[in-house]
């Protein structure tokens, strides 16, 4: 493979990761026979399945694709071996070892607010590895001293902001002000982004109050991007510890397109061994 192609590969890669875009790196690691890549071939492989580069054409090249993005959707990395690529369709007939790596740029949570709530949530969010951005116009709240692990403070209001802000879909928004306004303020500008989750705190009146307003300006196929009340049905108290938990719990669960469900698979264990000592009973 060409310096050439292997410059152009990274360059398309850093370009995606600066728009927050996921891809997938395949490359050969082995062959063996015949093959029209050697190790060492590489493709970058978009969530769009438009690729750059390549690993060998073909019926190969479709076969490659197609994994690639079920890993870019699962953000796992793995190798696939191929005993004989007539498997596959192709004459040659040569065996092939691909490794696919799934490449996702951070997940930023920027937090539009820096009050309890906020304090709370930027602390778990942070442990999950979240890229945190504070925005507060309050120096008093929002500062080094109270956000230690942000990755950005912006003492301004969300219009102003909103041009310092990044985009893409590895960016959640979550809106938690002091003041109604500034979160109208925030909406407005976040309409237009492409971001993967836009929460707002708020009960339900509150949210209805919110979405109402916004539909003399918005469509509702937009409006319905908003999330409030945010987080999930996790019990606990009214402490901000426990409304941030809540929202965390389901950031991480739309990050990875999880169900929030409970894994408790004992009930199910338990029916098994009941039919099977019934059975050693009838014998």
């Amino acid at each position: 493979m060409s310096a050439k192609e292997i410059s152009e590969i990274f360059k398309v890669g850093q370009e995606l990761l600066s728009k927050g875009e996921p891809f997938a790196i395949v490359s050969v690691i082995d062959h063996k026979g015949h093959s029209s890549r050697h190790e060492g071939a590489m493709m970058l492989v978009k969530k769009d399945g438009t690729i750059t580069g390549t690993v060998g054409g073909a019926v190969l090249e479709k076969y490659s694709i197609e994994k690639a993005l079920e890993y870019i959707k699962s953000g796992k990395n793995g190798i696939i071996s191929i005993e004989s690529t007539s498997e596959l369709g192709m004459l040659c007939g040569g065996a092939v070892t691909l490794y696919i790596k799934a490449v996702r740029p951070s997940d930023v949570l920027i937090i539009f607010g820096a009050g309890h709530v906020a304090y709370q949530l930027s602390k778990l969010a942070s442990q999950l590895g979240f890229k945190i951005i504070i925005v507060d116009d309050r120096p008093e709240w929002a500062n080094r001293e109270r956000f230690p692990e942000a990755g950005d403070i912006i003492l301004e209001r969300p219009a102003s902001a909103i041009k310092k802000l990044p985009s893409g879909e590895n960016v959640y928004a979550a809106l938690m002000s002091y003041s109604g306004d500034i979160e109208k303020e925030a909406l407005e500008s976040l309409m237009e982004k492409d971001y993967k989750y836009i929460g707002l705190i708020a009960s339900p009146v509150k949210a209805l109050r919110v979405i109402d307003d916004l539909s003399s300006n918005y469509s509702l196929d937009r409006l319905s991007r908003i999330v409030s009340p945010m987080g999930l049905d996790i019990g606990g108290g009214e402490e901000p510890v426990d409304v941030a938990l809540s929202i965390v719990a389901e950031l991480q669960m739309i990050r990875y397109g999880a169900t929030g469900k409970q894994l408790n698979k004992v009930p199910e264990l338990i029916e098994q061994i009941s039919k099977k000592q019934q059975l050693k009973g009838k014998a």
